[in-house]
């Protein structure tokens, strides 16, 4: 066999689309917690505002007519406890919690941190799913109550 001459790769300069790609990538590798951080405060935030939505909608002091209707009960109590799922989830990532390791073991180090970015990435992924839940169920309550006037 005829030994090969190796060639080098001829590589273009990236382009600005690429480098800023690169960047953001770089970017979000530095610090996942702070972007599951920040979107389950925004899930907080919109849980809290929906929240007085529907006490308003469900306004036990006045005791209004539709509040008789199944479907206004039945959609109503799920609004509320998959809101609630959705608030306590997006919580639990935003909440502080205590993790041992071994300082000096750089390995125990990356296992804890994995376990934060995935404990943290699944009580998100369980809020954004409840939040949906629910707002399609305060869809089908707005809409019982409108389809009962």
């Amino acid at each position: 066999m005829a030994e090969q001459e190796k060639q080098p790769i001829r590589t273009r300069p990236p382009t600005p689309e690429e480098t800023a790609l690169n960047e953001w990538f770089a970017e979000q590798e530095k610090d996942p917690s702070k972007t599951l951080e920040e979107a389950a405060k925004q899930i907080i935030h919109l849980v809290s505002a929906l929240y007085a939505v529907v006490f308003g909608i469900l306004a036990f002091a006045d005791n209004p007519a539709y509040l008789g209707l199944l479907m206004v009960r039945l959609s109503g109590t799920v609004v509320v406890l998959t809101y609630l799922i959705a608030l306590i989830s997006a919580l639990f990532v935003v909440m502080p919690r205590r993790y041992t390791y071994a300082s000096a073991s750089q390995s125990q180090r990356q296992v804890v941190f994995d376990k934060i970015i995935e404990r943290k990435a699944n009580l998100l992924r369980i809020a954004w799913i409840s939040f949906g839940v629910a707002s399609i169920a305060l869809a089908v309550l707005l809409l019982s109550i409108l389809f009962y006037f």
